[in-house]
């Protein structure tokens, strides 16, 4: 699916075969649902436009040709495969219809989700709208933090972390011969047990773990493992 407009650009690709699960059966639409059709997967990034921090897992969905129970006339209608195998938005008389209607339908239940998992984030938990720290990777492998900046995408994404020295814990000193750097907006002021400072650069110390230089305001330089850092600002 290249486009977010629903009723333009490419639909996903549909399959006689469906995509072998360990725990699948059945193969074709008619082993699974008794009538013919076709499967398709839509990713788990569909819709566009949602918080990277909300993500789906990839959902296989079967578009069947038969008929109408009420009146007995043929119509192409869309299936969740891996769920309870509802009927997922209105079927129409021609298969791309029904899979745009469907598409569209999953894309409302899939941004009323992303709300809902905000709202909980702010008005029960207590946090930030989305988690303040983002890793994402780059062609080259090397890891870039995102730290409450202004990208409003991340390359790569791979974490989310509410804490630098959680992201340095948790993802970065995983493998310490990863490169690894700050994307350009975010901040720059840093503070740790012995003060604050601005950062001045990025690497790892002799143990793998990542690593920032700062400079302190009385001219003194520091290098400190992230994973001590207590504030960003």
């Amino acid at each position: 699916m290249t486009a977010p407009d629903l009723n333009a650009g490419d639909l996903p690709h549909l399959t006689a075969d469906r995509p072998r699960y360990r725990s699948a059966t059945h193969r074709t639409t008619r082993e699974l649902f008794g009538h013919d059709g076709q499967f398709f997967t839509v990713p788990g990034t569909f819709p566009g436009g949602l918080p990277d921090h909300v993500g789906f897992t990839d959902a296989v969905y079967a578009v069947l040709h038969a008929p109408n129970p009420a009146t007995g006339e043929a119509e192409y209608s869309v299936r969740d495969v891996n769920g309870r195998r509802l009927t997922l938005g209105t079927p129409a008389p021609d298969q791309d219809t029904a899979i745009r209607s469907a598409l569209s339908a999953l894309a409302e239940k899939r941004r009323a989700h992303a709300q809902q998992v905000e709202h909980n984030r702010v008005h029960i938990l207590g946090l930030a709208a989305s988690p303040p720290v983002r890793i994402g990777h780059t062609e080259t492998g090397t890891c870039v933090v995102h730290v409450s900046c202004s990208c409003p995408h991340v390359e790569g994404l791979a974490a989310h972390y509410e804490h630098v020295s959680l992201a340095a814990d948790g993802w970065l000193d995983e493998v310490p011969t990863t490169p690894w750097e700050f994307c350009p907006t975010s901040p720059t002021q840093i503070t740790t047990e012995r003060g604050t400072g601005r950062l001045t650069s990025t690497s790892r110390n002799d143990k793998g773990q990542a690593v920032v230089r700062l400079q302190h305001t009385d001219g003194r330089s520091e290098v400190i493992a992230l994973v001590r850092v207590s504030d960003m600002i």
